[in-house]
């Protein structure tokens, strides 16, 4: 009676093996990949969500950009003393690493500036609510960080001017 049991049980705890081993590789699988980042598979395809891309939806958008970055800034209106070259690192946002950046010691002011990227490595910054801060679009090219951007106080423009960051 206790082999028959044993046996029984044995072959109880190899079938459910066995179907969490198929189920489970299939749920996970999608077209041959596993989504990443919350991607849902849609069709054997995996969907990736704002801020991901490739096959799996490894990708952030924002990853070829971190990195530190020697900055000039020019065309400034009104005019502006020069600044010179300096450092900013590029790290990926702790809330949305994937499309969101921030940009330390921009325009050589050691505040720390949030920007967005999208697909097409297009990058805005928006002020805070307040009327105060920065606004500026841009893109990302091979290594290279252009911004053309303004600085507001009070909801009143300060200056505009172009940066360059190349990285390092």
């Amino acid at each position: 009676m206790k082999i028959l049991s044993r046996i029984l049980i044995t072959a109880i705890l190899l079938s459910g093996t066995l179907y969490l081993t198929l189920t489970g590789c299939t749920k996970s699988k999608c077209g041959g990949v596993t989504c990443q980042n919350g991607a849902p598979c849609t069709n054997n395809v995996c969907v990736c969500p704002t801020g991901y891309s490739g096959t799996s939806c490894d990708k952030g958008w924002s990853d070829n950009l971190v990195g530190t970055y020697n900055c000039t800034r020019s065309g400034c209106v009104p005019g502006m003393a020069d600044a010179g070259t300096w450092q900013s690192t590029v790290t990926k946002s702790a809330t949305n690493g994937g499309y969101t950046i921030e940009i330390s010691n921009f325009d050589r002011s050691g505040l720390r500036i949030s920007a967005t990227i999208d697909s097409f490595d297009n990058i805005r910054i928006t002020p805070a609510g307040s009327g105060s801060g920065t606004s500026a679009t841009g893109s990302y090219a091979n290594g290279t960080i252009t911004l053309h951007y303004s600085t507001f106080s009070a909801g009143t423009m300060s200056y505009t001017c172009n940066m360059n960051m190349v990285k390092l």
